[in-house]
């Protein structure tokens, strides 16, 4: 059976990731394809210049899209859109707009391990759904640990620069490849999909990538 290889670049605090992963798991399962994909996750940050506190998330958001009429919508559509495919987005309890590199050289760590599946569940989960901060390094230990990773070599990671250097070349290569906005997914280094597209768009992908 071909190995059916798909690289995803995203974000964790990024609404639209968590909707275009859950809708990429949905095609792959009503396609058939679930036992031959390879899902590999990548890094991305939405904002790296987010300071080391984070920003408050509302009135980030609020200026971000035009006022909070215009954020409370889009949320509204947003949390109408997660149910279709089991998400519960809680965007009131969010608090923080966290900076996402350390939570990326976790990821990077899962990644290696074999669990940046899991780990972008539990990230995803833990920030849109649980309100938690991303930003804190215990909280990011909690959530990694939780996947199964070893709660000492996080804590290692986090309190040293493990993972610096590959994130930010993993990066670096997305802004080569002119990428500007995630979710944005590579199928057998073919062609790409941009955005949380309908799982009937990703099963056509599919099948394409197949070929």
């Amino acid at each position: 059976m071909e190995v059916l290889k798909i690289d995803v670049y995203s974000d964790v605090i990024c609404p639209w990731c968590y909707l275009g992963k859950k809708r990429l798991e949905k095609a792959l399962g009503s396609a058939g394809k679930n036992a031959q994909a390879e899902v590999r996750f990548l890094p991305y940050e939405l904002n790296p210049a987010t300071p080391e506190e984070g920003l408050d998330h509302k009135a980030h958001l609020a200026a971000k899209f035009g006022g909070v009429h215009a954020l409370d919508a889009a949320h509204a559509r947003l949390t109408a859109l997660g149910k279709e495919v089991g998400i519960d987005y809680r965007f009131d309890d969010i608090r923080r707009t966290p900076n996402t590199f350390n939570a990326h050289r976790v990821l990077w760590m899962a990644e290696k391990e074999g669990k940046g599946n899991a780990a972008h569940n539990a990230f995803f989960k833990a920030y849109f759904t649980d309100g938690r901060d991303l930003g804190d390094k215990k909280v990011l230990a909690e959530v990694a640990v939780s996947t199964g990773l070893d709660k000492a070599a996080v804590e290692s990671l986090l309190a040293g620069k493990g993972g610096e250097e590959e994130v930010r070349a993993a990066e670096e290569k997305a802004y080569d490849l002119g990428i500007n906005g995630v979710p944005f997914f590579i199928f057998n280094g073919k062609f790409a999909v941009s955005g949380a597209q309908s799982v009937e768009t990703f099963v056509k992908a599919l099948e394409k990538a197949s070929e």
